[in-house]
Order: structure tokens, then sequence, then C-alpha cells
């Protein structure tokens, strides 16, 4: 009996340890050197996130992890526990470099929730010429890699799949600003189903902190 509490208190421990590894940390956003945006009356601060977006998080150009427990998995990295001022507006810069996957509701290749109602994309065209604009949307949503939403703030941006025409290390940069208010925990996600192996893909990495699901702490 000695011998089984102790051999059951071993594993807790390690599955304690493995879980206080790789659960995400957080990642406090800076404020911005140059604004993107004009504050106009908020009296309130610019504030910056930058993400890599990846198919596999064991293949990583930015933020690898060689050592995570699902390697295959899809990711936001370095961490999706993120942390911004109230009251203030936030500039995210992702750099996305997964293939598309395609929405299966094309009502979600729309914007929406962020100011001035675009964002601004460097991307690489099929013939994987590097390209740049603004866009309220993406003109195929069959072109979507992942999504950036947070439901509870209205927030919602498409991400426009890497081109097969890119440079191995190619990235599309996807650039965008939203409001926050008063203190709170606000869940955001992907919402394309990218969770390979589970059903209908909303399983695995979807239901996850640290890989496609995380909580922006407004405080």
């Amino acid at each position: 009996m000695v011998i089984a509490v102790a051999i059951l208190a071993a594993l807790v421990a390690l599955f304690l340890g493995r879980f206080v590894e790789t659960f995400p940390y957080t990642m406090t956003s800076q404020v911005a050197s140059q604004p993107r945006v004009v504050l106009a009356g908020t009296g309130g601060t610019e504030t910056v996130i930058h993400l890599e977006v990846v198919g596999a998080v064991g293949t990583a150009i930015e933020h690898p992890r060689p050592n995570d427990p699902h390697p295959t998995w899809v990711g936001y990295l370095p961490t999706t526990t993120l942390q911004v001022p109230a009251n203030s507006v936030v500039t995210m810069v992702i750099d996305q470099e997964d293939t598309p996957s395609g929405l299966r509701n094309p009502f979600w290749a729309n914007a929406r929730g962020i100011i001035g109602g675009t964002f601004h994309m460097s991307y690489y065209d099929d013939q994987g010429n590097p390209q740049q604009g603004d866009f309220s949307k993406l003109d195929d949503p069959a072109n979507a890699a992942h999504t950036f939403a947070i439901p509870q703030l209205g927030v919602f941006v498409p991400l426009e799949g890497l081109s097969a025409a890119a440079p191995a290390t190619g990235f599309n940069e996807i650039t965008f600003s939203f409001r926050v208010g008063q203190p709170g925990t606000y869940h955001w996600q992907c919402f394309v189903p990218c969770g390979s192996g589970t059903i209908y893909g909303n399983g695995g990495p979807m239901q996850t902190l640290g890989y496609m699901a995380g909580e922006l702490q407004v405080g």
C-alpha cells in the first residue's frame, strides 16, 4: 500500500510539474514607440502585442518549442495569455506562417470590431511576389488560415494563409488595432477548425490554452 501511494504521489507530482511547465506564461503588451492610431479624446495609451502563428509549434521560426508535448499542433506563439492596460488601444502584429485552411462560413471572412474597420497586411501573392494593403475582409474565404477573435469585445480578424509560392521563411504580417475598456478577463480564440485528428477539427489545440485559445487580461 505504501509503495502504491508513493507511486501515485510521484505520478501526480510529474503531472503537476508538466502542467506548470507547459502552461502559457503571461505576455504584457509594450507601449507603442510610434503610435499607429489616434486616441481622440480617450486619454489612453497604445500598446503593442507581437505574435507568431504556426502550423506546427515544433517547427516555429520565431518562437520554436523543441520540447513541446504536442509539437505537431497549430498555435499562437510565444503564449496565448496576454495582458493589456484598461482603457487603451491594443495593436496586434501577427506573423502568420501557416497555409490556408479555409472558412466553413464565408461570414467570417469579414473583419469586425477593429479601429477603422480595416487591417493592414503584408503578404505574398500566388506568384510569390510581396504585396501589401489595407483590407476589411479576405477576398476569398478559402484563403483563410486562422482567425483572431475576442467574442466578448466583438473583435474578429481573418488571417490570410501563406501562399505556397512564398519563400521558405516567409510569413504574412497582419496588423490591426482595437479598444479595451474596464478591467476584466476575456477569452480569445481561432474560429477555423484546425485541430487535425479531432472531431470536426474542434478539439486538441482549439480547446487548449497556449495553442489556439487564450485569455486577454485587461487591467
